[in-house]
């Protein structure tokens, strides 16, 4: 359960008389100082024979934080008890700030909060990474809390337990526990990824015709590296080579797919080709293959060299060629122009993508992407040592908020290079880090082989005052990583509204005074302000604490309106392929009140899963239910 800080909720709490005749039952909420109870601790209630009943504790909470409700029930023969945990969240806006970097000797860092920030709300915390072990780690769990409805994204929920199992096995590391879980997870993916396929070939966002042939490369990569590790239907690798082969044309190029507007996103582009031609011959040449399709493919990437001038399209070419041609003049050329269009960005290095990447990324986003299959190239090469080593110091320091490096497409290629940059060889770790705040010692972390495949992750939120200076210093022998995340929340009545949001989401209740069991319709209009088309639309729309959306309402949108829903306790969310400008999405869908409440309305977000800061947010809303 989470709620906000000032709402009122009544606590239901189901009770059965199990015993062959009427009893009396004394229920009692033990008081605690993070909510006040709003009419009485203590109520008895006289249950007949194989009678079940609910009876009600209406509280108002005050404090922000995770609490424990306790209501304990006295029978005249057994007593029993019942606890739940409770988020109380602030009332406003979060914000997060994210540090990151290579922890190397010793390093002094500022962390300031805004003067309106909700008292109280301020986090800070400290995760020290031994390596990229624990990196890819992190990253998993952190991937397991974004959505992962399509296809690309549940490959890229899949793909880093693959890299992970790869690791391990590698360089003997085995640990039967991550061993198992790891497989787990892949054979779970596995099942869900095969859902896709087309009928006919390839595979698709959703699992509908036609297939998109970009989408089906980046399958095609995952699955091959898949069966390294874990036993699949070969078969299914050599009919998506074979699907993939189909759609080659005649001079040996692969057209932009024209579902999900890769050919409008790539329109003013020279030789739009060239990006799928290089990421498919990149796929094949991945799984081992060099017959005629390859051949023609590398063919035409070499006729049109000249063409492939943004650094992004350069990176995939450069794979294409390493992938194929590892030691070829050409390979070498395209590595020499790669590493030239690198920009410098202090003692790192990076590449910044002028177009929109394979999955429709621009910005921040479609600049880790261009880096990291940049990076990946280089470290194939086996040359450029140096750079690699700044290329892979700038994704450590640009991982986003919440440990991922943005989207879960740059999440993925950020992690095979980090992977890729092992080489297959366990790491030597055996050092101290010690962590000071503000002038006191936190921790002494002691880090080595046993401990080292652990995040090791400090709260520092008690060690805040007004000005915060966080000392890290390592002593000993690792390749040491850190991450400070620090957090905030803004009031919503502080926050101005943006003059020009790139989406404007307006989410309409037709009541928000109602009674238990009461229905309420919700009308959602979704518009995109900017010229053009955005694909990937999320929308995460709030529920209202002690509410239940009523799914048939939504099984009539699936595809029609939307092509996917799923439901968590306190947000709904749905996929849309696309929002055009020209045409805003309407959608409308119901809820029910199942108990008494008066609590606000989480807030309502609509953004591009690729471009997570095109967005635009509903400030919440307070709803009231009476018995």
């Amino acid at each position: 359960i989470a709620l906000t800080e000032g709402d009122e909720i009544s606590i239901p709490v189901a009770i059965y008389n199990y015993l062959p005749r009427d009893q009396e039952i004394k229920l009692v909420l033990q008081e605690e100082d993070w909510f006040d109870i709003l009419k009485k601790s203590e109520i008895t209630k006289v249950l007949k024979k194989d009678e079940v009943s609910v009876v009600y504790f209406p509280i108002k909470v005050k404090q922000l934080g995770y609490f424990s409700i306790l209501v304990r029930a006295y029978g005249e023969v057994k007593s029993d008890a019942i606890k739940r945990m409770i988020t109380i969240l602030p009332d406003g806006r979060r914000f997060e700030s994210v540090l990151s970097d290579r922890l190397e000797a010793k390093i002094t860092k500022q962390i300031t909060f805004p003067g309106n920030a909700i008292a109280d709300a301020n986090s800070v915390i400290l995760k020290i990474f031994p390596g990229i072990y624990s990196q890819i780690v992190d990253g998993l769990d952190n991937l397991f809390r974004m959505p992962f409805g399509c296809f690309e994204q549940t490959t890229s929920v899949t793909y880093p337990n693959v890299l992970l199992l790869d690791y391990i096995r590698q360089t003997e590391q085995i640990k039967p526990e991550i061993e198992m879980a790891a497989e787990e997870y892949i054979s779970i993916g596995y099942q869900r990824l095969v859902s896709f396929e087309v009928k006919g070939g390839g595979f698709s966002w959703f699992g509908d015709a036609p297939a998109n042939k970009i989408l089906t490369a980046y399958g095609l990569m995952q699955f091959n590296d898949m069966a390294k590790v874990y036993e699949i239907d070969e078969r299914l690798i050599d009919r998506t080579i074979q699907w993939l082969k189909n759609q080659q044309e005649k001079n040996g190029s692969w057209l932009p797919d024209k579902q999900y507007l890769h050919a409008e996103s790539w329109s003013n582009i020279q030789k739009s080709e060239i990006l799928p031609t290089a990421y498919i011959v990149w796929a094949l040449g991945e799984t081992g293959e060099r017959g005629t399709a390859v051949s023609r493919g590398l063919s035409f990437l070499k006729k049109n060299l000249k063409a492939a001038n943004d650094p992004y399209m350069l990176a995939l070419v450069a794979n294409a060629f390493i992938a194929v041609e590892p030691k070829g003049a050409t390979t070498m050329e395209v590595l020499k122009k790669l590493v030239a269009v690198a920009k410098k960005d202090k003692d790192a290095v990076y590449w910044e993508s002028g177009i929109p990447s394979v999955t429709f990324s621009r910005g921040k986003g479609a600049d880790v992407e261009a880096t990291g299959l940049a990076t990946y190239a280089l470290i194939k090469s086996g040359k450029y040592s140096d750079t690699v080593t700044k290329a892979l110091t700038w994704l450590i320091r640009n991982k986003g908020s919440g440990g991922l490096w943005h989207t879960t497409q740059g999440t993925v290629i950020a992690l095979r290079s980090l992977v890729a940059a092992l080489g297959g060889t366990a790491e030597d770790i055996d050092a101290q880090v010690i962590v000071n705040m503000n002038g006191e010692k936190v921790q002494v972390l002691k880090i080595s082989d046993d401990n080292a495949d652990l995040m090791h992750q400090i709260e520092l939120t008690d060690y805040i005052g007004k000005t915060n200076t966080i000392e890290l210093e390592v002593k000993g022998e690792g390749n040491f990583m850190y991450e400070i995340t620090s957090a905030y929340y803004i009031p919503w009545k502080d926050l101005p509204r943006p003059v020009k949001p790139p989406f404007i989401i307006d989410v309409e209740y037709d009541r928000t005074k109602l009674s238990i069991n009461d229905l309420v319709n919700v009308d959602v209009m979704i518009k995109l302000t900017r010229p053009g088309t955005a694909q990937m639309v999320m929308v995460d729309l709030g529920i209202p604490p002690g509410f239940e959306v009523q799914t048939p309402t939504l099984d009539e949108l699936v595809g029609k309106k939307i092509q996917k829903y799923s439901i968590t306790p306190r947000q709904l969310i749905i996929y849309l392929d696309e929002v055009n400008s020209a045409k805003p999405v309407r959608l409308s869908y119901s809820i029910k009140a199942k108990y008494p409440i008066k609590a606000k309305i989480r807030s309502s977000r609509v953004y591009e899963y690729y471009n997570t800061s095109d967005e635009g947010v509903e400030h919440p809303i307070e709803m009231k239910v009476t018995l």
